[in-house]
């Protein structure tokens, strides 16, 4: 600190907050598009340390099913859903032979059992601010949901019933 006469300075740290990174151009083309598309009050959107986060959701058997379109500093973007919350543990060896069933049927599907026993899922997608899609994030996205609802999701519900 500078001391000049009754004022003093005080050092100003570098403001990392303003940097645009590509995760905020690849946002901001995803942004674009629901805007384009009127369909941005769809999403509601966050930015934490790690990326840019689109959140909504989609209605399965009354049931929200929460989900997350996340774009980062890297190549890709990540779908990411929460579709059963605490698996009892009884159920888990189970639970874990529908997926594998599921995963062999429909292989870019991706479902893991996390070590919490939340049943998820993710799809991942690529590109940068040039060449994402972002009506193909979005309607894969959708059809996955609606792939979920028809055919996976009693599968689900069948072990834990």
């Amino acid at each position: 600190m500078a001391d000049k006469g009754n004022v003093t300075e005080l050092p100003i740290p570098p403001d990392k907050g303003l940097e645009v990174t590509n995760k905020h151009k690849k946002a901001r083309v995803f942004r674009d598009y629901l805007i384009e598309k009127n369909t941005i009050n769809m999403f509601k959107e966050e930015e934490v340390e790690t990326g840019v986060i689109f959140r909504s959701a989609y209605k399965i058997k009354d049931e929200n099913k929460q989900f997350m379109i996340i774009f980062n500093d890297s190549i890709y973007i990540t779908m990411q859903s929460l579709i059963i919350r605490d698996v009892p543990p009884e159920k888990r060896e189970q639970m874990l032979r529908v997926i594998n069933q599921l995963q062999f049927e429909f292989p870019t599907v991706k479902y893991v059992l996390t070590p919490d026993n939340h049943l998820m899922t993710s799809m991942t997608f690529h590109g940068n601010e040039n060449t994402m899609q972002p009506a193909t994030i979005l309607l894969c996205t959708i059809e996955y949901f609606k792939v979920l609802a028809a055919n996976h999701y009693d599968r689900f519900l069948a072990v834990l019933a």
